[in-house]
């Protein structure tokens, strides 16, 4: 999906201020991103898409929840990513993916089905039924 073939090594499964992150590297740059938060508030995602470019934002799939795909630097580095603020059970939840930009691939796509899988993988995880986006509440 992202074109890298090299070396790589999986990151910690430290936890950060907002959430579970787990990456996958080489020695230069991350390759792979993705976070999680259990109960997230809406600012997070709209923190998140208003960190994205501009240019080429693209809104997910009602079904996957609030957010959206958009192209993100990280240390001058081009990454797609995804970002879902979605219901599982009775929490609000949130998932964001960052994959090393490959202008080869359709990574709109296939940011949609890693998406998709995390959603279903977090539900097994936390044994809740994903519900597509929460309740509107009014950001902070």
């Amino acid at each position: 999906m992202t074109g890298y073939t090299g070396a790589y090594k999986a990151g910690s499964d430290k936890r950060d201020p907002e959430g579970y992150n787990c990456g996958i590297s080489n020695e230069e740059q991350s390759i792979v991103l993705t976070s999680y938060d259990v109960s997230a508030r809406r600012e997070l995602i709209d923190n998140f898409m208003r960190r994205g470019a501009k240019e080429g934002r693209v809104k997910i799939p009602r079904e996957l929840g609030v957010g959206e795909m958009s192209d993100y630097e990280i240390r001058l580095h081009p990454y797609r990513t995804v970002g879902a603020w979605f219901r599982c059970g009775n929490k609000n939840s949130l998932i964001t993916i960052y994959v090393r930009k490959n202008p080869a691939r359709d990574q709109d796509h296939d940011l949609v089905q890693l998406m998709e899988i995390a959603q279903r993988r977090f539900a097994e995880m936390f044994s809740c039924k994903p519900g597509g986006p929460p309740p509107v509440e009014k950001s902070r």
